[in-house]
């Protein structure tokens, strides 16, 4: 069974503001995203991998409505090679949390 790790923020920002930090922090990270719906709230990236060696990390986000002009993020973070990289999990949300901030 693959690991993986979920970590839930709430952000006082509209969906909208929060999926352009979220694809900000990924182009930081130089994510390759491969899937995104803005009207959904959902990124599928995966970050590191450029070469046979290289750990490649897969964050999968859920940006959603929490409350009145809050929003929800969930990202869920699982190993795509050579059993990933557990600390792209904190340096993204560390990097959304500068954006937001």
């Amino acid at each position: 069974m693959a690991t993986t790790l979920t970590r839930q923020r709430t952000y006082a920002v509209s969906p909208e503001v929060l999926f352009g930090a979220c694809m900000t922090a990924l182009g930081r990270m130089r994510a390759h995203v491969e899937r995104q719906d803005p009207v959904q709230g959902a990124i599928v990236a995966v970050v590191g991998g450029s070469g046979p060696l290289a750990l490649a990390s897969e964050l999968a986000l859920e940006i959603a409505p929490a409350s009145a002009g809050r929003t929800r993020l969930t990202v869920i973070w699982r190993a795509r090679r050579l059993g990933g990289d557990r600390a792209i999990l904190p340096a993204f949300l560390g990097s959304v949390d500068s954006l937001i901030g």
